[in-house]
Parts: structure tokens; C-alpha cells; sequence
């Protein structure tokens, strides 16, 4: 059921885009740019197009294009009413702008959707053939293979969709510069602040290996009470295990010094003091999307988290959800789909973590929650995953949450994780 719901999501998700998409196209094509001194004008629409899928390459040009082709039609038809006298008129007029959009959808999902490297030019030969092409197939369309054929014809076409696929890279650069200025911006805040905290961390941590070198004292001196004790006297095994027991007091202490520095440390670091589902949803999304472009997996990733409810537990949430999510990426061999949804009603929270991966069968699904369980197997290299992110998140959705989770999978078709968390723990 979760994956069957995961799919509708995704779905009704690429349609809203798609139809967002040709929506836009419809309004700017109304828009022209003149820079011929005879009489051609540029349709923006056109080079903007082909910038919607480089930003979101989960989108199939191919499709787009028939919503593009429909929607555009529709609309210039009911614009174009008072200027043709009726509206049959007005279709026929229009209606060979078909051809160009198809056209021009199938060619860019062959060279650049399709494409191993999508490099930016890899992006312009898509975009300059699919508007040559495609202004081919309307012209054919409209004045017939004779007129298209001339050489000031081909000369001209060539030169718009070389235009045109020129301002589409110099836009796609434009914002993938501004995005790089953007992440270097957050970059830089990052690091300042991981300095930061790794410079309180250092503290911690040499207690910690102080502590350390104090328990192996400790265990020497406890063996050397073991060797000795026939022969030593009553009191001074006495003297002997009192001191035994003054070092493990000290050692305690000095561990829970320890955990109550890295706590203050964490808190005092903390990014927010608050937020809310929909904030930390986000921040969720970016951080894996940018995961999955980095390792150049093919999967559509889906948030479904609308709520504005504050998280005050935002950290353990976020550890909960990203194990969760890592463990669906995991669970996809080539590709597939993540879904993440959240509802909630007066006393608790419920997220929904759904993937399209390999699921598991009936047999090991008893031990999903077993520390080192893993059915992640690398044949190649012996490695399998270490099989503790599932076990944490179990415990920390049960004890530190007061929560259940549960897990619903199908071999071959995927697994479905649901956690229930009361509101007030959170």
C-alpha cells in the first residue's frame, strides 16, 4: 500500500509541475525578442524552456511537451478569438505549433535527458536541435518541404535556435553561478561554526582518552587483586577493592563531566533553538537531493510535509528521519523513488518513509531492528553496511521519544517505515 500511495504522490507531483510548466510557456511566448533587421522575431518562451530541465532533470522533456503542445494550443485559442473572428479559426491557425513542441520534446529527452554526462554541452546541442528541428517540422507543417529547403530559410532557423540555445546556457550558467555564490556563502558559515565546535569538542575529548588511560589502570590494578588475593591479608583486600571502587566512582564522574560538556557544547552550537516540520523537512530534502546529485544516483526524492507545527526535539528527529531516508537510498539498486509524509492528529506525529527498492521477504523482516543486521551486500568487495542505523532509530523513537515504529515491505517492490511520536515528547 505504501508504495502503491508513494507512486500516486510522484505522479500527481510531475503532473503539477508539467502543467505549472505549461502554463508559463503559454504566457511568455506571447513575449518577443526583434534583433534581425528583417522581419523574425525570438520567442523567449522557447529559450527558456529547456532551463526547466536542467534544473529538474526527474522531468521527461517527451511529456512535457504534450502538456506544453495541449495547453499552449488551448490557450492561444481562446486568445486568439477576437483576432481570427472564431475560435475554429483561431485552432487552425495554431495548431501546427504542435509539431515544434513534440518535436523539440523528444529530441531533448534523446540527447540530454538520456545522456550519461550531462555536461552544459551536451545541454546546448540538445536545445539548439530540438528548436531547429522542431521549427523544422512546423514549417514543413505549414508551407511544405519545398519553401523549408531554401537556403535562406535554413540559414535563418539555424541561426534563432542558435540564439535561443545561446541565452538558454548563459541563463543556466547565470544560476548555477548565483547558487555557487550561494553554497560557498553557507559553506563558509558552516565551517565557522564546525570550528568551533570542534575546538570545544578537543577538550571533551582529551578527558576522554584521560578516562580512558585511568579504566586500563583500573584493570590492571583489579587483575593484580585477582593474582594476589590468596596471599594477601583481609584488610588489605579490603584497602585493595575500597580503591578498586574510589577509581571506578572517579571514572564515573568523569564520564558523565564528559556527556554533560558535550551536551552543553551541542545545545550552545545548536543551528536553531526551534523549528518547524516544514523548516526542518527542507533542510532534509536539500541535504539529501545534494547527496544524490554527488553520487549521481537516479532517484526522485518526494516530501510530503506541510506542517508549520515548532520541533523542539529537531536534532533527534532529524537523526530518526535521515537514517531512515539513508536506509531507503541504500535499499535502491539503479533507481527508484522516496516518499516522505507526515500527518498528524491532537496527540502525535506520523511519518511515513516509503521507497521503491528491493524490500526485503517475510523471513528477515523479524530482524530489520537487530544491531548488524544488513541486507546491503557488496559481491564484489565482501562489505556489507554495519547495520546500526535502523537499530538507532528504533531506540531512539522508543526510549528517547516514547514512540513506536513499524515496517510494512514486499520483496521486489519496496518497504514502507511508519513512526508514531507523541506530540508533547517532541
Amino acid at each position: 500500500m505504501g508504495v502503491v500511495s508513494l507512486n500516486n504522490q510522484y505522479n500527481q507531483d510531475q503532473i503539477k509541475k508539467m502543467m505549472l510548466i505549461a502554463v508559463v510557456d503559454a504566457i511568455i511566448s506571447g513575449f518577443y525578442l526583434k534583433i534581425f533587421p528583417f522581419d523574425y522575431t525570438i520567442n523567449l518562451a522557447v529559450a527558456i524552456l529547456p532551463i526547466y530541465y536542467y534544473i529538474d532533470k526527474r522531468l521527461t522533456p517527451a511529456v512535457t511537451a504534450v502538456f506544453i503542445a495541449t495547453f499552449g494550443l488551448f490557450f492561444r485559442t481562446v486568445t486568439g478569438y477576437y483576432y481570427y473572428g472564431s475560435f475554429a479559426n483561431a485552432f487552425w491557425a495554431d495548431f501546427n505549433f504542435l509539431y515544434f513542441d513534440l518535436t523539440y520534446g523528444l529530441i531533448f529527452t534523446v540527447l540530454f535527458t538520456r545522456a550519461e554526462k550531462k555536461t552544459l554541452f551536451m545541454f546546448f546541442i540538445a536545445a539548439l536541435c530540438g528548436d531547429f528541428f522542431g521549427n523544422a517540422a512546423e514549417f514543413i507543417s505549414r508551407f511544405g518541404i519545398t519553401e523549408y529547403l531554401q537556403q535562406s530559410v535554413l540559414t535563418t532557423l539555424l541561426l534563432v535556435a542558435s540564439i535561443r540555445a545561446l541565452i538558454a546556457v548563459l541563463l543556466v550558467s547565470a544560476y548555477k553561478y548565483y547558487n555557487f555564490f550561494l553554497r560557498k556563502e553557507e559553506h563558509d558559515e558552516r565551517y565557522r561554526m564546525q570550528m568551533n565546535l570542534i575546538s570545544n569538542l578537543r577538550g571533551e575529548i582529551f578527558l576522554l582518552k584521560n578516562n580512558a588511560d585511568h579504566v586500563e589502570s583500573v584493570m590492571d590494578e583489579s587483575f593484580a587483586l585477582y593474582r594476589e588475593y590468596e596471599t594477601l591479608s583481609g584488610d588489605e583486600r579490603k584497602a585493595k577493592a575500597l580503591n578498586i571502587a574510589k577509581n571506578v566512582h572517579e571514572i564515573k564522574k568523569n564520564l558523565f563531566r564528559v556527556i554533560e560538556g558535550i551536551d552543553e557544547i551541542i545545545l550552545k552550537e545548536a543551528l536553531f533553538d526551534q523549528l518547524t516540520l516544514n523548516d526542518l523537512s527542507k533542510l532534509l530534502y536539500l541535504s539529501t537531493l545534494r547527496q544524490l546529485e554527488k553520487e549521481e544516483r537516479s532517484i526522485a526524492l518526494h516530501f510530503d510535509v506541510k506542517s508549520h507545527t515548532p520541533i523542539h526535539e529537531h536534532s533527534m528527529l532529524m537523526s530518526v528521519l535521515r537514517n531512515l531516508i539513508n536506509n531507503a537510498v541504500e535499499a535502491i539498486e539503479e533507481s527508484g523513488e522516496i516518499m516522505v509524509r507526515h500527518h498528524e492528529d491532537e496527540e502525535l506525529h506520523y511519518f511515513i518513509v516509503s521507497d521503491t527498492g528491493t524490500g526485503m521477504n517475510e523471513e528477515t523482516l523479524p530482524y530489520v531492528f537487530k544491531p548488524g543486521f544488513s541486507t546491503k551486500y557488496d559481491e564484489q568487495t565482501g562489505n556489507s553496511n554495519r547495520g546500526i542505523g535502523l537499530t538507532l532509530v528504533k531506540d531512539i523513537v522508543e526510549h528517547y521519544f516514547d514512540g513506536s515504529i513499524s515496517v510494512n515491505t514486499e520483496l521486489g517492490k519496496g518497504t514502507t517505515f511508519e513512526v508514531h511520536i507523541p506530540k508533547i515528547n517532541c
